[in-house]
């Protein structure tokens, strides 16, 4: 693993002569490539693509932690991400995906198989990401930033098993999902017991791209989940870059609804990127005397933006190089209910008191070549507590980690 990562970081531009570049016509028969990723080709309409991602993460500073800085280099480095998948087409109506991590306990990212019938009509079934958040969408290969924002953490669905219907009309103009999922996978979707959550997202693009619509300069979504929520103490919570926990989970039951609007504007050279998201947990027959609670509602977004110094798509960039970002992003999140009474803070209270957190981001994007991305992000963090309830200090603090990338 180890040559890996210094193999891929020290190709030379003149190096990747044989790797980096496309890959020249082939005769026919040839059925292994190799631009990006081994890739083989099966026929005209069949290819299939392996890829891997080792991403490891040093904490640089953490002033939440006074031990931090008493902490060792191993106790200072992680590896968050080191997955192995296969996609690719068949018969170039079916694609599929197969993503594992290595040395996890839910070791099965996506796996999925998605069919084509049409450009506006595709049906994918397995286990994949519920559409909802612009960011929890995005790959964590390809994120601007080390982390994902608060809001999109913790109010955000990653992956469940499901069935969604997807496409684009209009020109590629409108494009659309929504699907049922099951969302802890222990039970079948259509089982009696299943905890479902119904989920759907439009993503629409007003600008022209060439002759048709659907540029991705422009992209204007909104999403709508609605979800099962057994009895127990299964509520959202929060949680600072660092993974301190600031707002614990509370007593639910009933239904959670969850609205999320989002924007993306992509120039040549900068990039403008936002979401608001909002949940609401009902708490039926969840008081100390079995009353039913007002709703747990939780909400946030980020505003973030990408100023590209060095941008790959400019033809500029060359190993060391090859593409050079910088990064900013404001993100908040709270949380809290309506009722009149007192505020309190436990699992059980009726009214929940009003606590949130803003986090302010600045970091750097340095692309090596086509395989390496270096990462640092300097991340500023103050709760918001007007009760003063929390035992953590309401003072700012600040973090920093560096994430060095391989990915192909």
């Amino acid at each position: 693993m180890t040559a890996l990562i210094v193999l891929a970081a020290a190709f030379p531009a003149r190096a990747q002569d044989a790797l980096g570049q496309p890959a020249p016509q082939r005769e026919p028969g040839t059925v292994a490539t190799w631009d990006k990723r081994p890739t083989f080709r099966l026929g005209e309409n069949s290819r299939i693509e392996i890829h891997a991602r080792l991403q490891t993460d040093y904490l640089v500073r953490n002033e939440a932690d006074p031990d931090a800085a008493a902490l060792p280099f191993d106790d200072r480095l992680s590896l968050p991400r080191k997955r192995v998948g296969v996609e690719g087409v068949l018969f170039g109506r079916v694609s599929f995906q197969v993503e594992r991590e290595i040395d996890d306990q839910r070791p099965w990212r996506d796996v999925f198989a998605d069919v084509r019938i049409t450009r506006a009509l595709q049906v994918r079934a397995g286990h994949f990401k519920v559409p909802f958040s612009l960011e929890q969408l995005t790959s964590a290969t390809e994120l601007d930033f080390i982390a994902r924002a608060a809001a999109v953490s913790e109010l955000s669905p990653s992956r469940d098993l499901g069935v969604m219907l997807h496409g684009r009309v209009a020109q590629r103009a409108l494009k659309y999902e929504a699907g049922l999922f099951e969302a802890d996978g222990t039970t079948r979707l259509w089982a009696a017991d299943a905890v479902r959550t119904l989920a759907s997202r439009i993503t629409v693009a007003p600008l022209q791209d060439g002759d048709t619509r659907g540029s991705d300069a422009l992209e204007l979504s909104a999403a709508w989940l609605r979800s099962d929520l057994p009895e127990g103490r299964d509520g959202l919570n929060g949680h600072t870059a660092v993974g301190e926990t600031f707002f614990r989970r509370m007593f639910v039951s009933g239904t959670r609804t969850r609205i999320g609007a989002s924007v993306a504007w992509n120039g040549p050279r900068a990039s403008v990127r936002s979401e608001l998201l909002w949940s609401s947990d009902t708490r039926i027959g969840q008081g100390v005397d079995g009353s039913t609670l007002s709703d747990l509602v939780s909400t946030g977004g980020y505003v973030a933006g990408i100023w590209h110094l060095v941008d790959r798509g400019s033809g500029k960039g060359d190993f060391p190089l090859r593409a050079l970002d910088l990064t900013a992003r404001f993100d908040r999140l709270s949380f809290g209910s309506g009722a009149a009474d007192e505020p309190f803070l436990n699992p059980r209270a009726d009214h929940v008191a009003p606590i949130g957190k803003d986090a302010w981001t600045a970091g750097i994007n340095w692309h090596l070549n086509r395989w390496v991305k270096v990462q640092a992000n300097a991340v500023r963090e103050q709760l918001t507590d007007p009760l003063a309830l929390l035992p953590l200090s309401a003072t700012p603090w600040w973090s920093a980690v560096v994430r060095f990338q391989v990915a192909m």
